[in-house]
């Protein structure tokens, strides 16, 4: 990250040079600021689009709401944008929260025009014209509930009750829009107080497609901490704590294919786990991934959790790992059985596989053709 901030300064450089007023903005000097590890550098300028990509050889035009040009300095991208409105100070003002408000020059030196230095001292949320920052774009209401749970951080009272008069409105945004900013409120250190916030305000009522609830909100306070936490966990605790029912309210979340089936097996396996303890081939079905993930879930939720080191030795001392270790091959037992490929194959594959696993057999082809033998006609 210190070589992209040096590279940086290198592009503002550039821009000032060509006499365009030039800054890196928001969250990377927040962070720099709060000696936290640096998120992205955005930078703003007041040269148009077309001027940054005719000053770049590498640039391509962003399709999105705002005169974004992606731009490769050295070995780094950075988003650039045009400034909003008629001046940088206008631009400034418009922006969320004064926290995110910060600029800084090729110098490094800050630039704040909006006292966002003073709010982060104080550690405090705080907007200008708080209502029309957040009725431009309702989001900006959960987002301030993210930088609760991130920073620890308490909200201005203007602020504050221009979410509580106001939180019905972002029930129109986009659910792709909310999940990934729900996903960082839930890993936040400071999430209890972000959830208190969403139940003062009201703004948990307004949410769209978490369809939250005053019990799932206390599971969710008496929920250990989901910081360094994976998404697949997150997800999969929040889903615990709601009492989802069945797949089609996950899909409502609209999370990817992928996260939908490791949130899907994690929650299988943890109300599987709740009857008894890993067998052999519920482990070998799960994955060490998904084991380990239900045991962090049940130390999450308070329940008593399986040593993680014995559950990767149970994983290891296991036969076969997956299919491809597996002596004998969909081939060989066509080859063997003189059938037609059908339902049967996967049938004594399933079977061969649970043999092993279960120890009954050998993982060695003759040994397992036998034993698949003797349940041929079963």
């Amino acid at each position: 990250m210190v070589h992209q901030w040096t590279e940086a300064k290198t592009l503002i450089g550039k821009l000032n040079n060509k006499g365009y007023q030039t800054y890196i903005v928001g969250g990377a000097v927040r962070d720099l600021l709060l000696g936290r590890t640096l998120s992205d550098i955005d930078i703003v300028t007041a040269a148009t689009p077309k001027e940054v990509s005719k000053l770049f050889d590498k640039t391509v035009q962003l399709s999105n709401q705002h005169q974004t040009v992606l731009v490769r300095e050295g070995q780094e991208l950075f988003e650039v944008t045009t400034i909003r409105g008629t001046s940088f100070v206008e631009d400034m003002q418009r922006r969320d929260l004064t926290i995110n408000s910060l600029a800084m020059d090729e110098h490094g030196d800050l630039v704040d025009v909006v006292n966002g230095k003073r709010d982060l001292e104080f550690k405090q949320l705080r907007s200008i014209d708080a209502k029309a920052r957040m009725t431009e774009d309702p989001l900006r209401m959960l987002r301030v509930a993210r930088f609760i749970s991130e920073l620890g951080f308490s909200v201005a009272p203007n602020l504050f009750n221009t979410i509580k008069e106001n939180h019905p409105l972002i029930n129109k945004v986009a659910v792709e829009r909310v999940v990934k900013e729900w996903v960082k409120v839930l890993k936040g250190a400071d999430r209890k107080d972000a959830l208190r916030f969403l139940v003062e305000t009201g703004l948990y009522q307004s949410i769209p497609g978490l369809s939250l609830h005053a019990k799932a909100i206390d599971e969710l306070l008496h929920l250990k901490s989901l910081v360094n936490e994976s998404e697949s966990i997150c997800w999969s605790a929040f889903c615990l704590c709601m009492n989802v029912p069945n797949e089609e309210t996950l899909k409502q979340l609209n999370l990817s294919n992928e996260l939908l089936r490791a949130v899907k097996v994690r929650m299988y396996y943890y109300q599987k786990r709740k009857v008894h303890s890993w067998s052999d081939m519920d482990l070998y079905d799960s994955s060490i991934d998904v084991a380990q993930d239900v045991e962090k879930l049940r130390f999450l939720f308070g329940l008593p959790a399986q040593d993680q080191s014995k559950l990767k030795a149970m994983w290891d001392s296991l036969p076969i790992h997956n299919r491809s270790e597996l002596a004998v091959t969909g081939g060989d037992l066509l080859q063997e059985f003189k059938k037609e490929q059908g339902p049967w194959l996967k049938d004594f594959l399933l079977r061969a596989e649970k043999l092993v696993i279960e120890r009954k057999c050998l993982n060695e082809k003759s040994i397992i053709i036998k034993e698949l033998r003797k349940c041929e006609h079963c």
